[in-house]
């Protein structure tokens, strides 16, 4: 017993002499999978994380932050724009038709949300076109503006090509420059207002945001998506916290790991942030311009190698003097004799009090085998809500349990969920016929289960959306098969892939029972 009293004792003068600037864990340079990367204050402009910061990179839809900004410096919101066949290149995600008009406002919604190539054209056309100017000239006439906003913007890696970002020789970008022009849209309140909306319905377009994080990591005000060969995965994400504003520009990742990486970058980079806070780092915004000049890279920071690539974080500060914690080693000894008194002579006491609550605890224990978790109804599509807890650094779950005791928020496992998250990969992979065979598995197992309820569901393609309706409608499920393929076409526009699925459901006859979970009231017919 005494050897026990002597290693406890041992522990809490480590405890109460540990020193005081120790860094937390959370400061930690994060492990980033995608080829280049960086993290900004928004206010300051101070880099708090850089990989390859200046390497000119395919920038994808990305681009189309660029196109928006430069859209609301020529023209107002409710400006008339007409659609031309010329304007639907590659996926026309918003499904505009030829001849049709919308507002400059609804198409940035489109561009933004649904990243559609089709506004990107059709916007770009429209606002710089002149009198007998073909679509071509137009185009090219406002990808030169773009790039007039680039060199306004200071980024001077920036090359624009075309409005919409697919792949094309000399289009090129930086994360660096793409973090300051994600910096300038967030001070245009009509984009900034545009990018933290999941979804937009003016009556006759319905489109859902493309970035999956929006709605599910704490403070985060929204971002854009951009998928090419050339650029691989990338992601533009900004958020808040305690005041601070934290721009993640990620280029070159994975299909798994692009969205991990802008929630490590997020995570470090407000770590960083309150560090700086609590010892004093930050300095005036002045003083930050003051050393970013003479020191040649942003204010607080020291070079270190990753790897093959360079990162930038935050310096540490040097440790206090030591005189100045010569006080420690008495004040823990005084502490850790008093406790270890206090601990030793209420031990006895200490010890009949737990027994007797035990005792009294398998006494008034009741049969929980008789408790059932009660079914709330089946999850919504739309982007989960976070705790209020907006420090936590996951990426949270909906929590609509309130208070409730942990034991009735148990959901009992359905195997269902498994088999139709294999058939999501599936279809990802391109694997059309094994997707519906295992969507078609997943609903003989559970004859009521949702397939939206599958993890990373709606970042299918229109195949893969197409495959789950017609596994509804194999298992007789007919009205939920038309709900869905109504969402996908509404989401990636009136393909004939979409329209043949849809045909095929007018032939079916089976009985079927009406699934609501997970659409918006207004696609259900």
């Amino acid at each position: 017993m005494a050897r026990v009293w002597l290693c406890f004792a041992v522990i809490l003068s480590g405890w109460f002499a540990a020193p005081v600037g120790k860094v937390h864990a959370d400061t930690e340079t994060p492990s980033i999978v995608a080829a280049a990367a960086i993290a900004i204050d928004s206010e300051g402009g101070r880099v708090l994380y850089a990989k390859e910061p200046d390497t000119p990179r395919a920038p994808a839809s990305l681009t189309k932050l660029a196109t928006a900004l430069t859209a609301v410096d020529l023209a107002p919101l409710d400006t008339v724009l007409t659609v031309q066949a010329q304007d639907l290149v590659g996926e026309s995600s918003m499904g505009l038709r030829p001849g049709e008009q919308i507002t400059l406002e609804a198409a940035l919604y489109g561009l933004l949300l649904a990243s559609g190539n089709d506004a990107a054209m059709t916007i770009a056309r429209n606002l710089s076109g002149l009198r007998g100017d073909t679509p071509e000239a137009a185009v090219n006439r406002f990808v030169k503006q773009m790039n007039v906003v680039a060199q306004r913007l200071g980024l001077e890696r920036t090359t624009f090509r075309n409005p919409h970002g697919l792949d094309e020789d000399g289009h090129l970008t930086t994360a660096r420059d793409l973090a300051l022009l994600t910096r300038a849209v967030l001070q245009r309140p009509e984009l900034r207002r545009i990018l933290q909306t999941p979804s937009y319905d003016d009556g006759v377009h319905a489109v859902h945001t493309t970035n999956r994080l929006l709605g599910r990591y704490p403070g985060l005000i929204g971002g854009k998506t951009g998928i090419t060969e050339a650029a691989g995965y990338s992601l533009i994400e900004a958020a808040e916290r305690d005041g601070a504003t934290v721009i993640v520009v990620v280029l070159g990742s994975t299909r798994d790991a692009w969205y991990a990486d802008a929630v490590q970058l997020l995570d470090y980079a407000f770590a960083q942030l309150a560090h700086a806070s609590a010892t004093g780092l930050a300095g005036s915004p002045s003083e930050a311009g003051e050393r970013a000049n003479s020191a040649g890279r942003p204010a607080g920071e020291a070079a270190v190698t990753v790897g093959e690539s360079r990162a930038l974080i935050l310096a540490v500060p040097p440790p206090l003097p030591e005189a100045n914690e010569l006080w420690f080693w008495p004040a823990s000894a005084v502490t850790t004799a008093v406790v270890t008194g206090v601990l030793a002579s209420g031990f006895p006491a200490i010890m009949a009090v737990v027994i007797a609550r035990r005792r009294a605890g398998r006494r008034s224990t009741p049969d929980h085998g008789q408790r059932r978790t009660r079914h709330t109804g089946p999850r919504s599509i739309r982007p989960a809500r976070v705790r209020g807890d907006r420090h936590r650094s996951a990426v949270l779950p909906a929590q609509g349990e309130g208070s409730r005791d942990v034991s009735q928020r148990i959901v009992p496992f359905d195997p269902a969920v498994h088999v139709a998250q294999r058939a999501v990969r599936a279809a990802r992979r391109g694997d059309i016929a094994v997707a519906e065979h295992e969507f078609l598995h997943a609903l003989r197992l559970n004859p009521n289960f949702d397939l939206t309820r599958a993890p990373e569901f709606w970042t299918l393609s229109p195949a893969g959306v197409i495959a789950a309706a017609r596994a509804y409608r194999r298992v007789g499920r007919v009205r939920d098969a038309r709900t869905l393929l109504t969402v996908a076409r509404l989401s990636f526009g009136d393909l004939p892939a979409i329209r043949t699925a849809l045909a095929e459901l007018s032939e079916a006859t089976a009985p079927h029972q009406l699934l609501t979970s997970g659409f918006p009231e207004r696609f259900v017919t």
